[in-house]
């Protein structure tokens, strides 16, 4: 049985206390760990997810602040921020977004899209949704409608395989 550790530490690497207030950064060890997360960085065997959160006297963790893995323009952003968006949509499913390269901004946002069976949305509608809800720097410059997402047999959204 392949066992993960999960710890919440501060700027020192030290953990946080256990009080379900004290904030730092989420890191993970554990067999498998490093490979699905292969552009973050690993010190002694922990991955450093960028993730912010808490930890309660009962070990239950809480991200309290998702990664900031696009820098679009000056303002990174979190893709789990617009994916939320975009997922409270009623005609979408699923969501995922991922950075693409822009040699202006650096980065910019796109969208890979579910629908739900039966609902249509247009890529102007979902972009419009997002423009009501976030900062334009923030919303996906281009969406890509698909029948189902790219997945691990766990469930998990392979953004790697929507990069290629």
């Amino acid at each position: 049985m392949t066992r993960t550790e999960v710890r919440v530490v501060n700027e020192h690497g030290k953990d946080v206390a256990h009080n379900g207030k004290e904030i730092g950064e989420i890191i993970v060890k554990g067999q498998g760990v490093v490979d699905q997360s292969s552009n973050m960085s690993a010190v002694e065997g922990w991955v450093r997810t960028g993730d912010k959160g808490t930890i309660d006297k009962n070990g239950k963790i809480h991200v309290v602040e998702p990664m900031k893995d696009i820098t679009s323009s000056e303002t990174p952003l979190s893709s789990m921020d617009v994916e939320k968006i975009l997922l409270s949509h009623p005609a979408v499913q699923e969501a995922a977004i991922i950075p693409v390269p822009d040699q202006e901004l650096g980065e910019i946002v796109q969208g890979f899209i579910v629908l739900h069976k039966g609902q249509t949305a247009t890529e102007r509608e979902l972009m419009d949704f997002c423009l009501n809800k976030m900062d334009k720097t923030e919303c996906p410059k281009r969406i890509t409608f698909m029948e189902e997402l790219p997945k691990t047999v766990s469930g998990k959204i392979l953004k790697t395989q929507l990069k290629a």
